[in-house]
């Protein structure tokens, strides 16, 4: 039985088994809706154009709304943020689904739910990831992280897989209908929190707690903190060598490999998949004691990638230099994530954790732009290897801040004894 309990990590606790469950089914529906929402505005215009405005609506909202979530986050009932959240969510996607139905659909009404619908996400994504340290255990929170990341890839995958088999087989209406029953998924595993009386605000004392640090500005705690803003360096770095493969994998493919462009969806999964082999490999590591090491070797797999893509003579060599690229990823972000997430006090981890949301997504127009900038001038090939500058910045921030972890928790484990000498 130990070993089986073993075996099962975070899944054994089973608040966690129905949260992950919830948000994997919102992660199906997220991803769907951005693929079918892209074809079905095409479908509609005819232009790439609105296409591109379609999904800057849609990630926008992470930029303007992130910080708001996470105050809302750390001032009132998390579970209850991302109930409001998501009924607010059922009842847009809903009304487009229907309208999509009845064919009545125009592109205004697309963007504006893909508007609403990601300020929802935006405001509550923070609430929902910050529940995580209150239904696990610490020795769980790593693998428990993990295993999110890993949700979230696999949604990645799967879901614009059922978006093109549903677009292909009935059309937009149904792909809409089963998004907008996809954020059920998180509602559901909130009100089991609520039965099991598990992730609330606690007791009075805890409730006072909460209350002092919220009272704290979040930009106070990261400025007083330096292992907060060296790790969310680390991981706009970590983030940002992915998201330039993504945005020069077209080119990549046609340019310098004289593939066709459809290719270019095989170098994103193969970014994928890389991060998943690393994210079932984390488990091992972790239990060895070897995470925050991996953390930090994780830039120099990265790095590797990098070149290994950018010098690629064939699409195989490509997809294994942009694999590597997503392992280093996954062997990273878990652990920055978690130490964020366990370091920071209840009532700051909301706000703390809407600034990891913005690290780790927040980054992707303007890496996009930067990235966009130095191919147009000096040719994909060179846009590809500027990547490999943000592995020694990812390297260098993260080893600073644990050491300044290191140093803080030095300093919090001197003062146990005079206080203990004081009571």
């Amino acid at each position: 039985m130990p070993r089986m309990s073993t075996r099962l990590g975070p899944f054994r606790h089973p608040a966690y088994s129905v949260y992950w469950a919830g948000g994997f089914v919102s992660n199906l529906g997220t991803w769907l809706q951005a693929v079918a929402g892209s074809i079905f505005v095409y479908q509609l215009t005819q232009s790439s154009f609105a296409v591109g405005v379609y999904n800057f609506a849609g990630f926008i909202p992470i930029l303007l709304f992130s910080v708001w979530g996470g105050q809302i986050s750390d001032r009132f009932d998390r579970r209850g943020v991302v109930v409001v959240t998501h009924v607010i969510s059922v009842v847009a996607a809903g009304v487009l689904a229907l309208l999509t139905i009845a064919g009545v659909t125009t592109e205004l009404q697309l963007v504006v739910t893909s508007f609403v619908v990601n300020t929802m996400w935006a405001l509550g994504k923070p609430s929902y990831v910050s529940l995580v340290p209150n239904i696990v255990p610490r020795e769980d929170l790593q693998d428990a992280v993990g295993l999110n990341s890993l949700q979230f890839i696999g949604g990645q995958i799967a879901g614009p897989l059922i978006a093109a088999a549903v677009m292909a087989a009935s059309g937009a209406g149904l792909a809409f209908t089963i998004n907008a029953l996809t954020y059920l998924g998180p509602i559901v595993a909130m009100l089991y929190l609520y039965r099991a009386g598990l992730a609330g605000l606690g007791t009075a004392a805890a409730r006072k707690e909460r209350a002092a640090a919220a009272a704290v500005s979040g930009a106070t705690f990261v400025r007083t903190h330096l292992w907060v803003p060296t790790l969310l360096v680390a991981i706009v770095a970590s983030a940002a060598a992915m998201e330039i493969q993504r945005t020069l994998a077209p080119a990549l493919v046609v340019e310098v490999l004289g593939e066709p462009e459809s290719a270019a969806g095989i170098i994103v999964a193969a970014q994928s998949v890389g991060s998943a082999l690393a994210l079932f490999l984390f488990v091992a590591i972790r239990r060895r004691g070897w995470s925050r090491s991996a953390a930090l070797v994780a830039f120099g797999f990265q790095a590797l990638g990098v070149v290994t893509a950018a010098l690629a003579p064939t699409l195989l060599v490509a997809c294994l230099g942009v694999g590597l690229i997503g392992f280093g990823f996954s062997l990273c972000f878990p652990v920055l994530t978690a130490t964020l997430q366990e370091e920071t006090p209840d009532g700051l981890r909301g706000r703390i954790m809407s600034y990891h949301q913005m690290a780790h997504l927040g980054n992707r127009p303007f890496t996009a732009l930067f990235v966009g900038s130095v191919a147009a001038a000096f040719g994909t090939q060179v846009g590809v290897l500027s990547g490999v500058l943000l592995a020694p910045i990812g390297f260098v921030a993260l080893r600073t801040g644990w050491q300044a972890l290191a140093r803080e928790q030095g300093r919090a484990e001197a003062t146990i004894p005079l206080e203990a000498a004081s009571d």
